[in-house]
């Protein structure tokens, strides 16, 4: 009887370790209305429109972006949004800064990260160009897939097609849960 136990204690204890071990690899969440995200700014913009088929990777205008952002929500609205990039041509000139603030939702759906780590917020968005005003009430797509990375979709037509139609792309460094 005692070593069934035992067997038992020690089977329990494996299985519960190796259940920790894949929920967290995964990244599996409670679904909820208040959580912290943050993390990098890593992407590349091409210099042509959207609905270009064909592109000539030798010779399009390429422009990196680096840098961070933040997200915060309490209770299913958002408390906080920043985001902070230096964007510049590849070949080094002219590199200037970008700030996307004031994020503001457009309807009254509270913010839910889902369970798997997933939201999508849509709103309108500030964004300012080396610190200072460059366009305001921009239409602004924010989407974490899997709470492992980020895209920023700011509209083409709201900062006159300075992102060229293209997805500011991130990844999501750290997400936290509160309850």
């Amino acid at each position: 009887m005692m070593k069934k136990s035992i067997a038992l204690l020690i089977l329990l204890f494996t299985v519960s370790l190796v259940s920790f071990y894949f929920t967290n690899d995964s990244k599996v969440f409670a679904a909820t209305d208040t959580f912290r995200a943050d993390g990098q700014i890593s992407s590349l913009v091409l210099g042509m429109p959207p609905s270009t088929h064909t592109v000539n990777m030798s010779s399009v205008e390429k422009f990196i972006l680096s840098g961070y952002w933040k997200l915060v929500t309490d209770k299913g609205k958002i408390a906080n949004f920043t985001s902070e990039f230096y964007t510049g041509p590849v070949n080094g000139a002219v590199n200037h800064t970008h700030q996307v603030t004031n994020l503001r939702v457009e309807d009254d759906r509270p913010i839910q990260l889902s369970t798997d780590g997933s939201t999508q917020i849509s709103g309108l968005t500030d964004v300012k160009t080396n610190g200072k005003s460059a366009w305001s009430d921009v239409h602004t797509t924010i989407s974490i897939s899997k709470g492992r990375t980020i895209s920023i979709n700011i509209a083409d037509n709201g900062t006159q097609r300075h992102f060229m139609g293209q997805p500011i792309y991130g990844i999501v460094k750290d997400l936290k849960i509160h309850y």
